[in-house]
């Protein structure tokens, strides 16, 4: 079996759904998630799940050290930027795995090895196209594939050079991998849920599976993550690897984390409450009001509203419109 690791520096205070993630990491045992952080806060982190306490100018010099040219890492959110570096600003953490990997913490790990088999791992050098979940193999040639100049597109030391967020982790990876023309493992075997719509929609999904966004909600239970849709009346059901939240304004209104008991991921909520998975269930909850759902989007982010964002968010949702 590949070994992997995660590794996610993460600075300022975790996300309220952060146990509910780092329970879905438990129920992964043969993977590892490297944490570099500076919140203290006493969390029950499993065994794989290990943790550095680290300041941000840590983590700045840290990144400086492989560089013969001054980098700007002035904010956490520009080490998006630096995920595809993480190969070698973390090579001594990683030097024991065979693949490395950079994630996102807002979402729910199901059972990643159904997906990521031995197979996958031995045919791609690349497995992942979005940020939230991206694994590399774990070599020198592929840690440095970030530095590769292609002509009019991102280069690294342009990116690295100033203060401002290119997303170098997405686009611009695939913009190198699409110039050496070297596969890379896409398949959708994630739920991306739809960040500006006030119902409860996936994205990258095929135009002939559209129908299942109408009614539909996930469970998880003990790392296994099911997605249950209605299909003329009946309940049908789909597994992932992964859900990813996308910043969504959710409610955890969990009071127990423990592998067996079992979820329900709806709308705006993930909760522990006892349930009955019916139709009548899935129709009462895949939908949300869209007054309700936008006035909880302002008040879960009132303290991050700036003009630089509203007008990030006004073109994001101009773009998903067309």
């Amino acid at each position: 079996m590949y070994s992997i690791a995660y590794v996610v520096p993460y600075f300022g205070k975790f996300p309220k759904g952060f146990q509910f993630w780092l329970l879905s990491c438990k129920c992964n045992p043969s993977i590892d998630w490297l944490i570099f952080t500076d919140d203290k806060t006493p969390y029950d982190y499993p065994e794989n799940v290990k943790v550095t306490y680290w300041t941000f100018d840590q983590m700045k010099k840290k990144a400086q050290a492989i560089y013969d040219f001054p980098i700007f890492l002035e904010r956490p959110y520009k080490l998006c930027d630096f995920k595809p570096a993480y190969g070698e600003i973390f090579a001594d953490e990683l030097k024991d795995y065979d693949f490395w990997g950079h994630c996102d913490i807002d979402l729910v790990w199901g059972n990643i090895r159904k997906f990521y088999t031995d197979e996958v791992l031995g045919k791609y050098e690349k497995v992942g196209f979005n940020g939230h979940s991206n694994l590399y193999k774990n070599t020198p040639e592929v840690c440095a594939r970030y530095r590769t100049h292609i002509e009019g597109k991102m280069y690294y030391r342009d990116v690295y050079s100033v203060d401002k967020g290119f997303a170098f982790d997405e686009p611009g990876m695939d913009d190198i991998y699409e110039a050496l023309q070297i596969p890379v493992y896409k398949k959708i075997d994630f739920a991306n849920l739809l960040k500006y719509d006030y119902g409860f929609f996936l994205d990258w999904g095929k135009e002939e599976d559209a129908y299942k966004n109408e009614h539909q909600v996930f469970t998880w239970h003990n790392g296994t993550l099911l997605r249950h849709y209605l299909d003329h009346g009946k309940i049908k059901d789909e597994e992932y690897m992964y859900l990813h939240y996308w910043c969504r304004p959710t409610t955890f209104a969990i009071k127990e984390y423990d592998e067996q008991k079992d979820y329900l991921i709806y709308a705006d909520t993930t909760t522990d409450k006892p349930f009955e998975l019916t139709p009548g269930l899935i129709l009462k909850r895949s939908r949300r009001s869209k007054v309700k759902y936008y006035a909880k989007v302002l008040w879960f982010n009132r303290k991050k509203i700036t003009w630089e964002r509203i007008v990030f968010n006004v073109k994001g949702m101009l773009n998903y419109k067309k």
